[in-house]
């Protein structure tokens, strides 16, 4: 868009010049390249035309324009990008500059200078900083090289608006991460749960084993193929060490040379090793005390070799 047209004054003694307004305004200059700038809603007269002896008339822009500006621009992070989305609303304020400077296609101007003058903002922030940046970015119509450059062609900066992210690119390299790390916290969960679950299940293992209650030990650990293994083995580990406890008491006791106060120590072992086991009925006994106590038969055994 040219903010500048020009035309060739034309003089008449029955048709006043036209008219400036809020919006427009003439810049009228002569052979000397003298200016006279009206403006506001004012009008030369035509005396004041011809005294001047001006020959073109230039119509200047005077509203509020916007340039719209997305594009990717570098960070300090060696291939890595802002992404930036830049509104700039700006409006002329010194005609004549703006004239002098041939700059009625300032939207090309700025299209050339604007990435340059980003780039001396965006290098010197890792890609990290994007809110610095944007901070950065929206002081521009208060102290830059853009408004120092814009200044000199009559040319204000009015507001900046800007939002600064990271790079397409980059958004979807950190989606990647975030996938992997939400695929970690699930199976930190599902790590936790399962710990939990298994935990609970060995309670109520042990806690079975401990009452004696073997077969709902094996119940439980049904649940849990591996849990069943474990109680199996456990079992058929104490079941062999039982039977090898009893195989050597049994030896102890009818061991002549062993006297009765070491055998009632063997016998409280085993009691303290299996308080939950039943021995009635894996032995004859000889008389009424030894239904009442599983170990009897074992005692009568070593009273009768001891000669009692």
């Amino acid at each position: 868009m040219n903010l500048i047209d020009v035309q060739p004054v034309k003089f008449s003694f029955f048709e006043k010049p036209p008219a400036s307004s809020m919006t427009q305004a003439f810049v009228y200059t002569n052979e000397e390249n003298h200016f006279l700038v009206v403006k506001n809603g004012d009008r030369i007269t035509r005396s004041d035309l011809r005294a001047g002896k001006y020959t073109k008339v230039y119509s200047v822009n005077m509203t509020t324009l916007n340039f719209h500006y997305e594009n990717e621009v570098p960070s300090q992070d060696r291939g890595r990008h802002f992404l930036v989305d830049l509104s700039i609303d700006y409006k002329v304020v010194d005609p004549i500059s703006l004239i002098q400077q041939g700059a009625g296609e300032i939207v090309t101007y700025i299209q050339k200078k604007l990435p340059y003058w980003l780039e001396e903002i965006t290098s010197d922030y890792p890609v990290s900083e994007a809110k610095r940046v944007k901070r950065h970015i929206e002081d521009l119509h208060e102290h830059s090289s853009m408004v120092a450059g814009l200044k000199q062609v009559g040319v204000a900066v009015t507001d900046i608006n800007v939002l600064v992210k990271q790079s397409e690119d980059d958004q979807e390299h950190d989606k990647r991460f975030r996938v992997i790390d939400q695929e970690d916290e699930l199976d930190e969960y599902r790590r936790e749960k399962r710990l939990k679950k298994a935990s609970i299940l060995a309670k109520s293992i042990q806690e079975a084993i401990e009452s004696g209650n073997l077969l709902e030990a094996v119940l439980i650990a049904e649940e849990n193929k591996d849990a069943l293994e474990i109680v199996k083995n456990r079992l058929y580990n104490e079941e062999h060490f039982r039977l090898e406890v009893q195989d050597q008491v049994r030896k102890l006791l009818l061991d002549p040379t062993v006297d009765a106060v070491e055998a009632n120590e063997q016998i409280m072992k085993i009691r303290a090793y299996f308080p939950h086991e039943s021995f009635s009925g894996q032995y004859p006994t000889s008389n009424e005390s030894s239904m009442d106590d599983p170990l009897a038969y074992l005692r009568n055994i070593y009273q009768s070799t001891k000669g009692e």
